[in-house]
């Protein structure tokens, strides 16, 4: 339409130049015709005069032509703006500074389906209102059922509807129909059926199947074993959605069916979702059973790509000691390998060490050492607490043991292609002493014994078990089948004692039957309970800071005690995890927490349980990590109490998250 408009103006101006073309020749010929008195000139003159009566006509006829065709465009416009505004499946609003609404067009009023003059947005919808007083120029809101997608301006105070209840229904199926990949498999299971007669193992057998089976029908999930023990699950991620607000009861009802046979059989279950093939569904979903069952078993992991997010339900038990001799076998023989391949062996354990790690990384030195290959422990000395720090000045008397100490720098310049990096006592990258010796490795071992977080490091050898009670435990385990012999001196082996001590608290937790051969392994290489007792003694002024802790401290929910020192104190981890299994004595108190500030941008948090509840789930949301009854975190904060406060949020959470899932 534009176009035709421009070309008729075009034309309007096209008949008034020739006009004016016209013009100037009638006078030129009617002047040549008036001096020369010709007949030639005379019919040239009333050409022109002719022409020029002509073209006033058709401009005059073409003119109000012209007009008429504007006139009805114009007409024509306004009336597409009109249907626009009222008729358009847009919705259009103007408020004022007060948010109330100025001006509207027809559709919107359809829209709220109510009488919109002088209302204010709080009255049409609290959700609108609430967007409106942020800066987001796009969002949705919900009205009367539909869900309209809203454009803002908020400057000039206006904004469009557009119906996207369409859209967003077929992008909600689209996201519940997802396929979820997941294994299920039974914990302990050779373990626990060792035990039974072949009727027993038959019949609890059969019941266990049997509520995987009912759960499974409940919520419409496809399942099929692989193995006696393993099912392979298929499930729309609608069916994952519920059973993460029921918490996986099924995991509750597996433990609860095997407490009545007086046995410990729990089950775990990795799932994966938001993937694009069913290759990688499935080896996320291994992935996320793997992850489970490292981190102790008897709970759910779960891998959602869309968010990359990693999800954990259960692990409310401790994991059982699984003594599997097999296991160290193949994990001493592959080391060995490893070191035997190696020019060298670098190790390494976790920021701050405490004795465990200390003591591991001993353990594995002198296997290098056997294997006669050049082997060093990396140590930063200003990262040492006090109890740490008496064993290190005991190491260092001995000048044997003291040169197989070195920097992190000298680490660095040492580390080649061929040599192999070992971490003890931790899987997780961001808390190794030295972050950067692990991309310089080619090789990589582990050995832990807490439970697996979600970040790890990639290594090539992995000896991590939640069930033991420190890493020394693991390493020891391992003496047996190295086939070149272990040699330690005194000091060494009562610094390996001292690391099953302090993480047991004296034998007193997370202790078991292989707990106990190891003490006696190292008693039999030269430990001297006395020399341990002597570098475990506490400094006085553990015992001030412990009363003022012990002080400060508030019972929270009935169930858990918080203690935090003052922001001006800075005190060792040692110090605050001390105190934090003191305060565990309380009577009727499930889960003790001691905060306090370790340098001056860090706050340490302690937290120790009876088993009652998983320290170890609260800590990892605090961006820690742990056993079940056994936890700590490091964070940034600008003080204890914010610490605290936070502290207290994730406890509420995990509270009415436990409550809704009975």
């Amino acid at each position: 339409m534009v176009k035709k408009l421009r070309k008729w103006l075009d034309e309007y101006q096209d008949h008034l130049g020739y006009m004016a073309i016209s013009t100037v020749f009638l006078i030129l010929s009617g002047g040549y015709a008036y001096y020369r008195s010709d007949v030639i000139s005379l019919i040239i003159f009333l050409y022109f005069v002719g022409d020029i009566i002509y073209r006033l006509n058709a401009y005059f006829h073409y003119k109000e032509n012209v007009l008429k065709r504007i006139e009805s465009i114009s007409y024509r416009v306004k009336h597409a703006g009109e249907t626009a505004f009222n008729q358009l499946p847009v919705g259009i609003l103007l408020y004022d500074d007060a948010y109330e609404v100025v001006w509207f067009n027809t559709y919107l009023k359809q829209i709220f389906n109510q009488d919109l003059h002088d209302k204010g947005l709080t009255h049409l919808s609290e959700q609108l209102y609430n967007r409106a007083l942020s800066d987001d120029e796009k969002f949705s809101v919900t009205i009367n059922q539909e869900t309209y997608r809203v454009l803002h301006m908020k400057n000039e105070r206006l904004m469009y509807f557009t119906n996207d209840t369409e859209y967003t229904t077929l992008s909600q199926k689209y996201q519940n129909e997802h396929p979820v990949i997941g294994m299920l498999v039974m914990d302990n299971y050779d373990e626990v059926f060792h035990n039974l007669n072949e009727q027993e193992k038959s019949e609890f057998h059969g019941k266990i199947v049997s509520i995987i089976m009912q759960w499974a029908d409940k919520h419409k999930i496809y399942i099929r074993a692989t193995a006696t023990d393993r099912f392979i699950l298929m499930m729309p991620s609608v069916v994952l959605q519920q059973l993460r607000e029921t918490k996986f009861t099924i995991i509750d009802k597996v433990r609860e069916a095997a407490k009545e046979k007086d046995v410990m059989l729990t089950i775990s279950i990795g799932l994966a979702t938001g993937y694009d093939s069913f290759s990688e569904l499935g080896q996320q979903a291994n992935y996320m059973l793997d992850l489970a069952l490292s981190r102790g078993g008897d709970q759910v992991a779960i891998k959602i790509a869309t968010d990359d997010k990693f999800l954990f339900y259960g692990g409310k038990t401790n994991p059982v000691e699984k003594r599997n001799r097999v296991r160290a076998r193949v994990n001493a023989q592959a080391y060995e390998r490893l070191v035997r391949d190696s020019d060298r062996v670098i190790i390494m354990g976790h920021r701050y060490p405490d004795v465990d790690a200390i003591g591991a990384s001993i353990g594995l030195l002198r296997m290098g050492i056997a294997s006669k290959k050049e082997a060093y422990i990396v140590l930063k000395l200003e990262e040492l607490d006090k109890t740490a720090k008496n064993f290190v000045d005991e190491i260092f008397k001995d000048e044997n043991l003291k040169k197989y100490f070195i920097s992190s720098e000298m680490a660095i310049e040492l580390m080649t292609k061929n040599t192999l990096l070992v971490v003890a006592d931790t899987q997780d990258p961001k808390m190794v002493i030295e972050p950067a010796l692990l991309p310089k490795a080619k090789k990589i071992a582990v050995f832990d014994h807490h439970r697996r977080g979600v970040n790890v490091i990639d290594s090539v050898l992995s000896f991590a078990e939640p069930y033991a009670s420190s890493t020394v435990e693991l390493v020891v385990d391992m003496f047996d089948y190295y086939s070149q012999k272990i040699k330690m001196t005194p000091l060494e082996a009562s610094i390996m004692l001292a690391g099953i001590i302090v993480d047991t608290r004296r034998f007193s937790y997370h202790t078991g039957r292989r707990t106990y051969e190891t003490a006696a392994i190292l008693k039999q290489k030269g430990a001297e309970e006395k020399l341990v007792q002597q570098l475990l003694r506490t400094p006085l002024e553990n015992y001030y800071s412990k009363a003022h802790l012990i002080e400060r401290a508030e019972i929270f929910k009935d169930e858990f005690i918080i203690a935090s020192a003052d922001d001006e104190l800075v005190l060792e981890k040692v110090q605050i995890a001390q105190t934090a299994d003191e305060l565990l004595n309380v009577q009727n108190i499930k889960a003790s927490f001691v905060i306090s500030r370790i340098d001056e941008q860090h706050i340490g948090i302690s937290a120790r349980s009876l088993g009652d509840v998983n320290v170890q789930v609260l800590m990892e949301q605090l961006g820690g990590g742990g056993h079940l009854n056994n936890a700590a975190t490091q964070i940034r904060s600008s003080s204890t109490q914010d610490a605290v406060l936070l502290l207290k949020e994730v406890i509420v959470k995990e509270i009415e998250e436990s409550g809704e899932s009975q």
